[in-house]
């Protein structure tokens, strides 16, 4: 049976500038968080359009500055 259109097992890799404090860290919770560098890269599995679009809202309302936004390619099996 074939998956809704609005549902993918994609994952998003989003760098913001920056090193994320714990304060960014816990706003992030329900996300990969990870520094490389003076950036934070926040990756997200299992993320469709909404989803994706609702993590950046909440970026952008901490102020964050998005540099990159990226599907990451899926695990081989």
């Amino acid at each position: 049976m074939a998956k809704p259109a609005d549902v993918t097992d994609e994952t998003y890799a989003i760098t913001v500038r920056g090193v994320a404090g714990p304060w960014v860290r816990a706003a992030f919770d329900d996300v990969q968080v990870s520094v490389a560098g003076d950036t934070t890269v926040l990756r997200r599995a299992g993320t469709d359009q909404a989803a994706l679009h609702g993590l950046l809202n909440r970026i952008n309302n901490l102020g964050l500055e998005v540099i990159d936004v990226h599907r990451e390619p899926p695990e081989p099996a």
